[in-house]
Protein backbone atom coordinates (compact mmCIF):
# COMPACT_ATOMS: atom_id res chain seq x y z
CA UNK A 1 0.00 0.00 0.00
CA UNK A 2 1.31 3.31 -1.11
CA UNK A 3 1.62 6.35 1.61
CA UNK A 4 -0.81 8.35 -0.57
CA UNK A 5 -3.46 5.57 -0.43
CA UNK A 6 -2.94 4.69 3.54
CA UNK A 7 -3.34 8.47 3.87
CA UNK A 8 -6.99 7.99 1.89
CA UNK A 9 -7.48 5.10 4.27
CA UNK A 10 -6.10 7.34 7.90
CA UNK A 11 -8.96 10.61 6.26
CA UNK A 12 -12.00 8.07 6.70
CA UNK A 13 -11.01 6.87 10.03
CA UNK A 14 -10.37 10.46 11.79
CA UNK A 15 -13.83 12.21 9.31
CA UNK A 16 -15.67 10.17 11.49
CA UNK A 17 -14.66 10.45 15.34
CA UNK A 18 -17.44 12.75 16.10
CA UNK A 19 -19.90 11.05 14.68
CA UNK A 20 -19.99 8.24 16.72
CA UNK A 21 -23.22 7.40 18.45
CA UNK A 22 -21.14 5.96 21.32
CA UNK A 23 -19.87 8.88 22.29
CA UNK A 24 -21.50 12.58 23.22
CA UNK A 25 -20.04 16.08 22.53
CA UNK A 26 -20.69 16.69 26.37
CA UNK A 27 -17.91 17.20 29.03
CA UNK A 28 -15.38 14.71 28.80
CA UNK A 29 -16.05 12.73 25.53
CA UNK A 30 -13.80 10.30 24.08
CA UNK A 31 -15.63 9.40 20.90
CA UNK A 32 -14.57 5.28 20.95
CA UNK A 33 -15.90 4.58 17.80
CA UNK A 34 -16.81 1.28 16.51
CA UNK A 35 -17.56 1.83 12.67
CA UNK A 36 -14.61 4.44 11.86
CA UNK A 37 -12.19 2.01 11.97
CA UNK A 38 -14.49 0.00 9.89
CA UNK A 39 -14.21 2.76 7.78
CA UNK A 40 -10.73 2.98 7.70
CA UNK A 41 -10.00 -1.01 7.17
CA UNK A 42 -12.31 -0.75 4.06
CA UNK A 43 -11.17 2.51 2.58
CA UNK A 44 -7.65 1.44 2.81
CA UNK A 45 -9.02 -1.56 0.56
CA UNK A 46 -10.55 0.72 -1.89
CA UNK A 47 -8.82 1.48 -5.57
CA UNK A 48 -10.51 3.75 -8.07
CA UNK A 49 -10.15 2.35 -11.29
CA UNK A 50 -13.63 3.07 -11.76
CA UNK A 51 -17.10 3.05 -9.80
CA UNK A 52 -17.58 -0.70 -8.75
CA UNK A 53 -19.91 -0.46 -5.81
CA UNK A 54 -19.22 -3.52 -4.39
CA UNK A 55 -16.23 -4.83 -5.81
CA UNK A 56 -15.13 -4.38 -2.17
CA UNK A 57 -17.46 -5.87 0.55
CA UNK A 58 -15.57 -3.71 3.21
CA UNK A 59 -16.09 -4.24 7.05
CA UNK A 60 -18.76 -6.41 9.16
CA UNK A 61 -18.29 -6.06 12.74
CA UNK A 62 -20.50 -5.72 15.83
CA UNK A 63 -20.08 -4.96 19.80
CA UNK A 64 -22.10 -5.03 22.59
CA UNK A 65 -21.39 -1.91 24.91
CA UNK A 66 -22.16 -1.90 28.58
CA UNK A 67 -23.01 1.74 30.11
CA UNK A 68 -22.56 1.52 33.65
CA UNK A 69 -23.67 4.64 35.08
CA UNK A 70 -23.16 6.38 38.23
CA UNK A 71 -27.06 6.22 39.21
CA UNK A 72 -27.08 3.12 38.41
CA UNK A 73 -29.49 3.00 35.32
CA UNK A 74 -26.97 0.95 33.09
CA UNK A 75 -27.72 0.99 29.29
CA UNK A 76 -26.85 -2.31 27.28
CA UNK A 77 -25.60 -1.22 23.66
CA UNK A 78 -26.08 -3.77 20.89
CA UNK A 79 -24.58 -2.43 17.70
CA UNK A 80 -23.64 -4.26 14.45
CA UNK A 81 -22.13 -2.56 10.87
CA UNK A 82 -21.48 -2.89 7.82
CA UNK A 83 -18.84 -0.87 5.67
CA UNK A 84 -18.00 -1.40 1.98
CA UNK A 85 -15.95 1.80 1.73
CA UNK A 86 -18.21 4.39 0.01
CA UNK A 87 -20.87 4.25 2.71
CA UNK A 88 -21.35 2.68 5.83
CA UNK A 89 -24.29 1.95 7.83
CA UNK A 90 -25.19 1.00 11.68
CA UNK A 91 -27.72 -0.34 13.62
CA UNK A 92 -27.92 -0.15 17.36
CA UNK A 93 -30.34 -0.14 20.23
CA UNK A 94 -29.99 1.43 23.55
CA UNK A 95 -31.91 -0.06 26.50
CA UNK A 96 -32.08 1.29 29.93
CA UNK A 97 -31.70 -1.46 32.58
CA UNK A 98 -33.98 0.49 34.85
CA UNK A 99 -36.38 2.01 33.05
CA UNK A 100 -37.60 1.65 29.52
CA UNK A 101 -38.93 5.22 28.82
CA UNK A 102 -35.71 5.89 26.91
CA UNK A 103 -34.70 2.94 25.15
CA UNK A 104 -34.81 3.61 21.52
CA UNK A 105 -33.35 2.14 18.02
CA UNK A 106 -30.83 4.26 16.53
CA UNK A 107 -29.82 3.70 12.65
CA UNK A 108 -27.29 5.75 11.07
CA UNK A 109 -26.17 5.84 7.12
CA UNK A 110 -23.57 7.71 5.91
CA UNK A 111 -22.03 8.35 2.51
CA UNK A 112 -18.17 8.80 2.09
CA UNK A 113 -16.91 10.19 -1.50
CA UNK A 114 -13.19 10.25 -2.42
CA UNK A 115 -11.07 12.88 -5.11
CA UNK A 116 -8.38 12.25 -6.90
CA UNK A 117 -5.72 12.89 -3.59
CA UNK A 118 -8.05 10.49 -1.54
CA UNK A 119 -9.31 12.95 0.38
CA UNK A 120 -13.22 12.24 1.37
CA UNK A 121 -15.81 13.87 1.61
CA UNK A 122 -18.69 12.91 4.08
CA UNK A 123 -22.75 13.15 4.20
CA UNK A 124 -24.64 11.31 7.08
CA UNK A 125 -27.44 10.83 9.09
CA UNK A 126 -28.01 8.76 12.55
CA UNK A 127 -31.71 8.80 14.34
CA UNK A 128 -31.54 9.75 17.91
CA UNK A 129 -34.11 9.31 21.09
CA UNK A 130 -36.33 12.37 19.49
CA UNK A 131 -33.77 14.01 17.56
CA UNK A 132 -32.11 13.35 13.96
CA UNK A 133 -28.74 14.16 13.49
CA UNK A 134 -26.73 15.60 10.48
CA UNK A 135 -23.48 15.77 9.56
CA UNK A 136 -21.43 16.89 6.38
CA UNK A 137 -17.46 16.76 6.62
CA UNK A 138 -14.21 16.59 5.16
CA UNK A 139 -10.89 15.42 5.47
CA UNK A 140 -8.34 17.07 3.43
CA UNK A 141 -4.59 14.98 2.79
CA UNK A 142 -2.40 18.37 3.27
CA UNK A 143 0.94 16.27 2.81
CA UNK A 144 2.95 12.98 2.94
CA UNK A 145 1.70 12.99 6.78
CA UNK A 146 -1.30 14.85 7.77
CA UNK A 147 -4.53 15.13 7.28
CA UNK A 148 -6.44 18.50 7.98
CA UNK A 149 -10.75 17.53 9.24
CA UNK A 150 -13.31 19.68 9.53
CA UNK A 151 -17.15 18.81 10.29
CA UNK A 152 -20.37 20.73 10.78
CA UNK A 153 -23.36 18.74 12.49
CA UNK A 154 -26.89 19.75 12.92
CA UNK A 155 -29.31 18.33 15.62
CA UNK A 156 -32.85 18.56 14.90
CA UNK A 157 -35.91 17.79 17.45
CA UNK A 158 -39.54 18.41 16.83
CA UNK A 159 -39.76 18.02 20.58
CA UNK A 160 -40.14 21.26 22.50
CA UNK A 161 -38.71 20.67 25.58
CA UNK A 162 -35.77 19.40 23.89
CA UNK A 163 -35.71 22.51 21.83
CA UNK A 164 -35.15 24.88 24.25
CA UNK A 165 -32.57 22.48 26.31
CA UNK A 166 -31.01 22.63 23.34
CA UNK A 167 -31.24 26.46 22.38
CA UNK A 168 -32.90 25.96 19.20
CA UNK A 169 -33.74 23.65 16.15
CA UNK A 170 -31.27 23.25 14.59
CA UNK A 171 -28.34 23.48 16.80
CA UNK A 172 -24.78 23.15 14.80
CA UNK A 173 -22.19 21.46 16.90
CA UNK A 174 -18.85 22.37 14.77
CA UNK A 175 -15.33 20.45 15.21
CA UNK A 176 -11.82 20.97 13.05
CA UNK A 177 -9.01 19.41 13.84
CA UNK A 178 -5.48 17.60 12.39
CA UNK A 179 -3.96 14.27 12.38
CA UNK A 180 -0.10 12.83 11.69
CA UNK A 181 0.53 9.32 10.23
CA UNK A 182 3.61 7.60 10.22
CA UNK A 183 4.24 4.08 8.81
CA UNK A 184 1.46 2.39 7.92
CA UNK A 185 -1.87 2.94 10.21
CA UNK A 186 0.12 4.48 12.86
CA UNK A 187 -1.52 8.27 13.62
CA UNK A 188 -1.87 10.71 16.39
CA UNK A 189 -4.47 13.56 16.50
CA UNK A 190 -5.94 15.97 17.98
CA UNK A 191 -9.35 17.55 17.56
CA UNK A 192 -11.33 21.14 18.82
CA UNK A 193 -14.72 20.11 19.26
CA UNK A 194 -17.63 23.46 20.25
CA UNK A 195 -20.89 22.14 21.15
CA UNK A 196 -23.43 25.12 21.58
CA UNK A 197 -26.16 23.93 23.81
CA UNK A 198 -27.27 24.64 27.47
CA UNK A 199 -24.74 27.25 27.41
CA UNK A 200 -21.81 25.96 25.45
CA UNK A 201 -18.50 23.64 25.72
CA UNK A 202 -15.61 23.08 24.00
CA UNK A 203 -13.71 19.53 24.05
CA UNK A 204 -10.60 18.60 22.72
CA UNK A 205 -10.10 15.09 21.97
CA UNK A 206 -6.83 14.19 21.52
CA UNK A 207 -5.89 10.42 19.97
CA UNK A 208 -2.87 8.06 19.51
CA UNK A 209 -3.07 4.51 17.64
CA UNK A 210 0.05 2.15 17.29
CA UNK A 211 -1.05 -0.20 14.72
CA UNK A 212 1.50 -3.03 12.90
CA UNK A 213 1.19 -4.08 8.97
CA UNK A 214 -1.88 -6.33 9.56
CA UNK A 215 -3.99 -3.00 10.81
CA UNK A 216 -3.92 -5.15 14.62
CA UNK A 217 -4.00 -2.07 17.07
CA UNK A 218 -3.91 -0.34 20.45
CA UNK A 219 -5.54 3.08 21.34
CA UNK A 220 -5.52 5.58 23.80
CA UNK A 221 -8.02 8.62 24.07
CA UNK A 222 -7.84 11.51 26.36
CA UNK A 223 -10.39 14.15 25.88
CA UNK A 224 -10.53 17.44 28.55
CA UNK A 225 -13.10 20.14 28.54
CA UNK A 226 -14.20 23.26 29.36
CA UNK A 227 -16.10 22.34 32.24
CA UNK A 228 -12.81 21.04 33.73
CA UNK A 229 -13.83 17.34 33.74
CA UNK A 230 -11.60 14.36 31.77
CA UNK A 231 -12.87 11.99 29.40
CA UNK A 232 -10.69 8.72 28.39
CA UNK A 233 -10.78 5.47 26.39
CA UNK A 234 -8.44 2.48 25.61
CA UNK A 235 -9.18 0.49 22.81
CA UNK A 236 -7.69 -2.45 20.96
CA UNK A 237 -8.23 -4.65 18.27
CA UNK A 238 -6.09 -8.30 17.56
CA UNK A 239 -7.10 -9.82 14.60
CA UNK A 240 -11.02 -10.24 14.88
CA UNK A 241 -11.30 -9.28 18.26
CA UNK A 242 -12.65 -5.76 19.74
CA UNK A 243 -12.30 -4.07 23.13
CA UNK A 244 -12.29 -1.07 25.14
CA UNK A 245 -13.08 0.56 28.03
CA UNK A 246 -14.13 4.48 28.31
CA UNK A 247 -15.12 6.81 31.03
CA UNK A 248 -17.10 9.75 31.00
CA UNK A 249 -17.72 12.48 33.45
CA UNK A 250 -21.12 14.89 33.54
CA UNK A 251 -22.37 12.73 30.46
CA UNK A 252 -24.06 14.30 28.09
CA UNK A 253 -25.01 17.37 30.08
CA UNK A 254 -26.26 15.81 32.97
CA UNK A 255 -24.56 15.23 36.67
CA UNK A 256 -23.83 11.62 35.73
CA UNK A 257 -20.65 9.72 35.41
CA UNK A 258 -20.12 6.73 33.31
CA UNK A 259 -17.56 3.34 32.59
CA UNK A 260 -18.48 2.09 28.95
CA UNK A 261 -17.32 -1.69 28.52
CA UNK A 262 -17.01 -2.91 24.59
CA UNK A 263 -16.53 -6.07 23.34
CA UNK A 264 -17.02 -7.35 19.67
CA UNK A 265 -15.49 -8.18 16.36
CA UNK A 266 -14.63 -7.27 13.05
CA UNK A 267 -13.96 -9.15 9.77
CA UNK A 268 -12.72 -7.73 6.85
CA UNK A 269 -14.94 -10.00 4.13
CA UNK A 270 -12.12 -9.31 1.17
CA UNK A 271 -9.26 -10.79 3.20
CA UNK A 272 -10.97 -12.44 6.23
CA UNK A 273 -8.29 -14.18 8.57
Amino acid sequence: MTHAQRLGAAALVTLMAAASPGASTAAGVTATTPHRTARHASASHARHTGFEPFKKLGILGGQYRYWAFSNNNDLRDPLIYWAPGWFHVQLEYWDFARTNTNDHFRPEVGLHLRDYRKSVYTAQWQHQLHQERWWVATDQVLSDHVVGRVSFSAITTSDAAIEVSNGGSPVWVNEGGADYYWGSYNFASGTIVRDPRQGGLWIVPMRVRLANERNDWVQATLAPASERTTGWALDAKVRWLRAGVERNSRYDFTRLDNVIFTIGFELNLDSPR
